[in-house]
């Protein structure tokens, strides 16, 4: 695990696209057979000796301490702007805790707690090689990666939303993500988008997972192609 004893998990969205199954139950709190899926994240991040976590919450906030707010090991952050912007936002109330830290976004549904067991020397994103990618398609020299088009689409390594930041990268980041937000007032992008677009100020590699370690679930077909029990909330 090279030291890594903190995690980032941004869970502040509201899940729209999964509606009405999020109406009462922000998505990273929903069961997904039998098991909730941050309950999930959590439970690998264990497994590899993370003992602090940091949860951005926004959406249904109060659901998230009356879960977890006795956890000792388990830290809630709120980001009062998760209306107002996208999930950099989130990772702005949270910049803090970047050096020496992986970040997950709360939606994922982690299949294997291996994927945490990676070279957190150097700093870079969980990927897996699809034939073909349909999104955030990255462009790599070696393991280094070089640039990302977040629409692409084709053959290659394809990120999904975990990535592990050492001292140097994640104190970079943290500055970078202060900045865009104080000063330049930019809060309408995806935090990757600072990295990702900016791969000379960083050193990120790939991290290689396979396929099937864990599953993103962007909509209501999807949850329901993995847990049926949510075919009723399927419009007739």
């Amino acid at each position: 695990m090279a030291g890594i004893k903190k995690a980032i998990i941004i869970a502040a969205g509201e899940g729209k696209r999964l509606r009405p199954v999020t109406l009462q139950t922000p998505k990273p709190l929903l069961p997904v057979n039998g098991k909730r899926i941050m309950d999930a994240q959590i439970e690998a991040l264990k497994a590899n000796g993370v003992s602090d976590i940091y949860i951005v919450t926004g959406y249904k906030k109060e659901l998230f301490r009356e879960i977890y707010g006795e956890a000792p090991d388990i830290h809630l952050i709120e980001n009062p702007d998760y209306l107002n912007g996208n999930n950099i936002t989130s990772i702005y109330y949270a910049r803090q805790y970047l050096p020496g830290a992986f970040v997950l976004e709360a939606d994922i549904l982690v299949r294997d707690p291996g994927i945490f067991r990676v070279d957190a020397k150097t700093s870079g994103y969980l990927a897996a090689w699809k034939t073909p990618a349909t999104e955030w398609l990255l462009e790599v020299e070696g393991k280094r990666i070089k640039s990302c088009d977040k629409d692409g689409r084709g053959i290659g390594y394809q990120l999904f939303g975990i990535s592990v930041w050492n001292e140097r990268d994640g104190s970079r980041l943290a500055e970078d993500v202060r900045r865009t937000v104080e000063t330049e007032k930019n809060t309408g992008i995806y935090w990757d988008e600072i990295p990702l677009g900016h791969p000379d100020s960083y050193h990120l590699e790939v991290k290689e997972i396979p396929a099937n370690a864990l599953q993103e679930i962007d909509n209501l077909a999807e949850l329901i192609q993995i847990d049926a029990g949510y075919a009723r909330y399927q419009p007739s």
